[in-house]
């Protein structure tokens, strides 16, 4: 009875979406129609001003009814008029809408010379508004490419721009949109809300209350806008609020932009709740309110009905996305459909286990009958051998899941971690190697930067890898050189990069570092392998920048007369003292969601024991977490 309450609550929605989008699609065909016939009259009329309005007013009605493919159509043939009777404000204003709507049908590289081409006429008129719309437009493909910095840099040259122009409530309103969307992708979910805060106190000062569609749509924006913030930041009681506020102006508003962001919002929301089943309910009500491709509906539906058990069907969809998407964002569905496919190898394998546990039950259940048929003295030896065997079979299955499960988080740690600056450097290649882009030298050194930056990254996660086959070796390190202590640590520190994270090396860091303790005033030299000694050091400082926020990090060295301590001492996040051990294992992360592999104080422990040494957490220490890190000194 349940079942179908919910099966005819489903048909209900659908019907009344459909009915609804059949009567909003009638209706923007009514107004296409009516602004047609008032561009013919104005035409006859003589009167280039009207006629202008009509033009740009068939733009923004396409545009609110999410007619992407027929928007990127229609904007060249009203550019034209606009060029030649000179009214450049809509002349640029609808350029920027077709540059968008080429970069939401999928076209990054014609948007990206859209773009270009429209900051060259604009800088070439002098005319503010059209550069104001090419960075807008370079904010927003920032944003699909998920660069959070440089969109947010660009878009506060647009606002800039828009001020000096005394820009409509909808441009400045959008200023405030794009950021608090470049701040969720990037996950910065404190900084979402005190964008939305800002730009609700915004709305209130320019316009109040006033309830016209178009401030209606920037409040609807607003609070959608908040609701993925709280929902970032699992308040959801806060974010129905939020989708409950936006849907009433979404509703008054009624046009199928509004709805189609609103609906997108839903579908995210009972993702987040775990209501699988509303979630795909959601997104076939965006994709029956309009047919432009939605990448992002695309891989809610996918997660949604991964929830549902319905594999194959959310497969397709990544399947889809990679062979539909720009190269610049195919190694994102690429990397998923990597993760369904391995997940389909991990359900054949449990499937085929389950098969043999049962098969081989039923033939130990079958040959203890017959033994205690036949022999009923031996009923208590074989039931005793039976028990055993299969809690020898438990174990082995417990260590297999675990093995698995933390094979796969390794994988997935190892292609973020990839993915990462991969995205990066093709992003900022792409931008910078665009013919005739015109950006400051101080930013173009500012992405040359970033590039190498996460150059390095990789060759770091390459070398990281290179480890693993350290990790599990039992061959003694041979130590052949005389090393200074001083120069060991100072490489170490230069290797770890501590020195760029922390203060004094960056100012604006919350956490300082320093050498510390009793350093002799001679220097100490001991015979160890210097290289592996370094790697050894570098991995420790490394792990304690990661998980220190605030505070101080502290490297001491202690000496005796057979040994030396490297101390790193830090006031991060600390480690519990029932972890102490686990920390060295493999793979082992205690926050999944942190950066990493894993794999740093596992190898740091096998080069020390490996040269006669130790590596180990002191639990006295409560204030973080303190290594203490031992070598042989002759």
């Amino acid at each position: 009875m349940r079942r179908l309450k919910t099966i005819l609550t489903l048909l209900t929605w659908c019907i009344v979406v459909y009915a609804n989008h059949t009567e909003t699609k009638d209706a923007t065909k009514a107004t296409l129609a009516e602004i047609d016939g008032q561009i013919a009259h104005w035409q006859r009329a003589d009167d280039l001003e009207k006629e202008g309005l009509a033009r740009w007013k068939k733009i923004v009605t396409l545009k609110n009814s999410s007619m992407t493919k027929e928007l990127a159509e229609e904007a060249e043939i009203q550019m034209t008029w606009f060029h030649k009777h000179g009214q450049w404000d809509n002349y640029y204003r609808t350029w920027q809408l077709k540059a968008n709507s080429l970069c939401s049908l999928g076209k990054l590289q014609l948007a990206l010379q859209e773009t270009q081409r429209m900051l060259d006429d604009a800088k070439k008129r002098d005319n503010t508004l059209g550069r104001a719309m090419a960075y807008k437009q370079i904010g927003i493909i920032y944003l699909n490419m998920k660069q959070t910095e440089p969109a947010v840099d660009v878009l506060q040259r647009y606002a800039e721009l828009m001020k000096e122009e005394d820009g409509d409530i909808n441009s400045l309103s959008n200023i405030y949109y794009r950021m608090a969307k470049a701040y969720d992708y990037d996950k910065a979910y404190d900084k979402e809300i005190r964008v939305t805060e800002e730009w609700l106190e915004f709305l209130h000062k320019k316009v109040g209350k006033l309830e016209k569609p178009e401030v209606r749509e920037c409040y609807n924006s607003c609070y959608l806008a908040r609701a993925a913030a709280f929902m970032g930041q699992n308040k959801l009681e806060d974010a129905k609020m939020a989708l409950d506020t936006a849907g009433q102006h979404a509703y008054l508003v009624k046009t199928s932009l509004a709805l189609h962001h609103y609906y997108k919002m839903q579908a995210r929301f009972f993702l987040v709740c775990g209501d699988a089943a509303k979630a795909v309910l959601y997104t076939d009500s965006v994709s029956m309110i309009s047919k432009e491709k939605d990448d992002h509906t695309c891989e809610v539906r996918a997660q949604a009905l991964m929830m549902l058990g319905r594999d194959a069907e959310a497969a397709r969809i990544y399947q889809r996305l990679y062979h539909e998407k720009d190269s610049l964002f195919g190694r994102d569905a690429r990397q998923h459909l990597d993760e369904l496919n391995t997940l389909f190898q991990v359900d054949e394998l449990k499937t085929e286990q389950q098969q043999s546990k049962f098969l081989y039950m039923v033939i130990a259940a079958s040959s203890i009958m017959v033994a205690l048929l036949l022999l009923l003295l031996y009923g208590w030896h074989t039931a005793i051998r039976h028990k055993k065997v299969s809690e020898e079979l438990r174990i082995a299955n417990e260590r297999a899941k675990a093995s698995s499960k933390m094979k796969t988080q390794f994988i997935r740690n190892i292609s973020h971690e990839i993915r990462t600056p991969l995205n990066i450097l093709s992003g900022f290649t792409q931008i910078l190697t665009t013919p005739g882009i015109d950006l400051p030298e101080k930013e173009k050194a500012g992405l040359q930067e970033r590039v190498e930056e996460n150059t390095d990254r990789i060759t770091k996660l390459v070398d990281r890898m290179l480890e693993l086959s350290d990790i599990s070796s039992e061959a003694v390190i041979e130590r052949k050189d005389q090393a200074d202590v001083q120069d060991i640590m100072d490489q170490a520190i230069n290797q770890s990069c501590i020195i760029l994270h922390t203060r004094p090396g960056d100012k604006d860091s919350d956490v300082e570092f320093a050498k510390t303790g009793s350093l002799a005033k001679e220097s100490v030299v001991v015979r160890t392998n210097k290289l592996y000694a370094v790697r050894a050091l570098s991995q420790i400082l490394e792990n304690a920048a990661k998980f220190t926020y605030k505070g101080s990090i502290t490297l001491q060295v202690e000496y005796t007369d057979s040994k030396v301590r490297f101390i790193v001492e830090d006031t991060g996040v600390g480690i519990p003292v029932d972890e102490a051990e686990h920390v060295f294992d493999e793979f082992v992360q205690l926050d999944e969601f942190a950066d990493g592999t894993g794999i740093g104080l596992t190898v740091a422990r096998s080069i020390a024991q490996r040269m006669g040494g130790a590596l180990w957490l002191d639990t006295n220490y409560t204030q973080g977490a303190r290594f203490v890190f031992e070598i042989l000194r002759k």
